[in-house]
């Protein structure tokens, strides 16, 4: 039984979007430790809830 995997190429809003997260994450590597903390906390809940949209969505195209 072979099985249909879907290549997906970026697109540039989803480039950009990286792009921005891992300036934002080098960013945050130079703050001191304790702010450190409070702004990867920040990052993962804006992450999780982007996430938990996308998931709510479903498979794009339904």
């Amino acid at each position: 039984m072979s099985e249909d995997h879907e290549t997906t190429v970026p697109t540039t809003d989803q480039t950009e979007a990286v792009e921005g997260l891992e300036a934002r994450l080098q960013q945050i590597e130079q703050q001191p430790l304790g702010d450190r903390a409070a702004a990867f906390g920040e990052v993962h809940d804006e992450l999780r809830d982007v996430l938990e949209g996308a998931a709510a969505d479903g498979p794009e195209g339904s």
